[in-house]
């Protein structure tokens, strides 16, 4: 769904032919007119990339102990993980540190590693992070967010809709003033960031083949981003 808002604000300058104006935009001979104006298009665009952040984490008595199950566990995640194709894999904090346990005074090595995995084939992710919770990760995160090449591009297409609508709105205006022709200056473009936006229900839910992993395959649902961009700019109605 796409929602256009066309505002615009018409200012009749009269300025001097000889006047000092630190704008050189605004020193207009007689008969011309600024126009004001700026356009907001927004867009509904369905989330299309799944972002899965597991992590490994283990307490033993041995710190050295600790840190071979960590860097082991993981090493077998990651060779699972670069297996699927069109997943991308990065590993995140490996965070070590002793700790006492309050009931029992007794000092432990506690530890752990993250780990993240994305793709836009989501069917992958959810049997991928299936197989991995299976391995003893643990989910610490699942999320669907807009891939960043197609938030570019349809941010590239809500610009030229708005220049096209900014461009109608001034012809208009010039046609009501009796002016002959309408032409663009100044023109600003303000985009939205994409928001990162958690698993959200909506529609038919997906979910890998279960008979393929001990672990059942966790569940997601795309839902979606607004993306929102305005223009502003200011045009010469010419006589």
């Amino acid at each position: 769904m796409r929602i256009a808002i066309l505002t615009a604000l018409v200012l009749f300058i009269a300025v001097p032919a000889k006047a000092q104006v630190e704008d050189t935009i605004l020193a207009l001979p007689d008969g011309q007119v600024i126009l004001s104006i700026s356009a907001t298009e927004r867009k509904e665009v369905e989330q299309d990339l799944l972002v899965a952040t597991l992590a490994y984490n283990a307490v033993n008595k041995d710190s050295r102990e600790l840190q071979n199950e960590i860097n082991t566990a993981m090493r077998q995640a990651v060779e699972t993980a670069n297996k699927v194709e069109g997943v991308k894999v990065n590993t995140g904090a490996y965070n070590v540190y002793e700790r006492t346990e309050p009931r029992t005074k007794e000092k432990k090595w506690h530890g752990s590693q993250s780990m993240t995995i994305k793709s836009k084939d989501s069917e992958a992710i959810l049997e991928l992070a299936g197989k991995l919770q299976d391995m003893k990760l643990n989910m610490n995160g699942l999320s669907y967010t807009l891939d960043p090449k197609t938030a570019v591009s349809v941010q590239d297409s809500l610009m030229e809709d708005a220049l096209k609508q900014l461009q109608t709105s001034a012809n208009r205006a010039a046609k009501a003033l009796g002016k002959s022709s309408a032409e663009l200056r100044d023109v600003n473009v303000q985009g939205g960031n994409v928001p990162y936006a958690r698993v959200q229900h909506r529609g038919a839910m997906m979910m890998a083949d279960m008979a393929e992993s001990k672990m059942a395959a966790p569940v997601a649902a795309a839902g979606e981003t607004t993306l929102t961009l305005t223009v502003t700019a200011r045009a010469i109605l010419k006589p």
